[in-house]
């Protein structure tokens, strides 16, 4: 009886200590983050719910509460400006690439502990540093309607100049200055005309002699013209050419030859705010926001392109994705990407509105 009862006794210690171990790495993570918030300012129409449900709910079940503050990059960078010299509103802030230089210039940033993003080794090396990490790429092209196309006799475009095509004339929507985008498509069309990001008069000249039918502020402007006819292609980015032929319309998508490179890279970027008494809880949002599963997800439901290569190859499984996005890692290395340390974005908003003036 005793044997059995030593026995018995060893048995409830050994299963209590593999318990205490195997449980200790989520206990001890709720112990130091509980009753702590961590405010993330990202985007809403639905963004914001996307990002939690794949990022901030297994962050939560380790004790951390999230708070989304939604609005456009512009919107939050007003923000922090408004707040300068107080508590920011914020701790983590997701930025367009037309806004990180402003917020990093502006001294909104603290550096990340990169040692603390274990996740970016599955990221190109362009896509993070110590001030930033991306989260999001879009694939900047151009969707045209097949059907038109083959009406008129010519082949799909390959370059922004092939949008020039008499027969295109007042039968293209091109993206307006102010979204993000736009910038991506002036150094694209200068760049292949032989101009350069400290060069984009060869871009103002495109625009002058665009006729086009619309410059559009919201996508779902030139979806809606693409679908009723008005127009036969538009400048946007690769996820609106998923949406269409999910929904049955006759669009092709192409990634624009710019010199030797091929297509145009956007991204989203992810910063820590200057001061917050929360940065290990924004490292960890960081890191559970670019990995494999959150990147997949958020790919699926929102029609962006993963900036983990680990997601983009299983993106590949499915063929429309596989279609229209590039995917593989070589292709995305030799896209086209923008320095928005050379951009001086008042000064093109001034010369893109006086060459599209009519």
């Amino acid at each position: 009886m005793k044997r059995f009862d030593v026995r018995l006794a060893w048995g409830v210690v050994t299963t209590v200590v593999a318990a205490a171990l195997w449980l200790s790495p989520t206990a001890e993570a709720q112990q130091r983050f509980s009753g702590v918030t961590l405010r993330v300012a990202t985007y809403g129409g639905g963004w914001d719910k996307a990002v939690h449900d794949f990022a901030g709910v297994q962050l939560e079940q380790q004790g951390l509460k999230i708070e989304y503050i939604t609005g456009t990059p512009r919107d939050n960078l007003a923000k922090l400006i408004a707040a300068k010299g107080r508590a920011a509103p914020f701790d983590v802030v997701e930025m367009a690439d037309n806004t990180w230089v402003d917020t990093y210039e502006g001294g909104f940033l603290q550096k990340i502990d990169l040692n603390k993003i274990p996740n970016k080794k599955d990221l190109l090396p362009t896509q993070y540093d110590e001030w930033k990490v991306a989260s999001w790429v879009t694939e900047e092209g151009i969707l045209y309607n097949t059907e038109k196309f083959k009406e008129l006799g010519i082949p799909a475009p390959q370059r922004y100049s092939d949008l020039l095509n008499p027969k295109l004339s007042g039968k293209v929507a091109v993206i307006d200055i102010s979204p993000s985008g736009s910038v991506q498509l002036l150094v694209g069309a200068a760049t292949d005309a032989g101009g350069s990001i400290e060069n984009l008069e060869p871009g103002f000249q495109w625009l002058r002699q665009m006729n086009a039918f619309k410059y559009w502020k919201v996508g779902a402007e030139a979806m809606t013209l693409l679908q009723t006819g008005d127009v036969y292609a538009s400048t946007m980015h690769a996820g609106f050419a998923v949406q269409a032929r999910r929904n049955n319309m006759p669009i092709g998508f192409v990634h624009p030859q710019v010199k030797t490179m091929k297509g145009i890279l956007k991204e989203g970027w992810l910063g820590v705010i200057k001061g917050t008494k929360n940065a290990e809880a924004a490292d960890l949002f960081i890191n559970a926001y670019i990995a494999a599963d959150t990147q997949l997800n958020l790919a699926k439901r929102r029609g962006v392109v993963p900036v983990n290569s680990v997601a983009r190859s299983q993106l590949a499984e499915d063929p429309l994705l596989k279609e229209i996005f590039l995917l593989d890692q070589a292709d995305v290395a030799n896209m086209m990407r923008v320095d928005f340390t050379k951009i001086d974005l008042d000064d093109i908003t001034r010369k893109w509105t006086r060459a599209v003036a009519k």
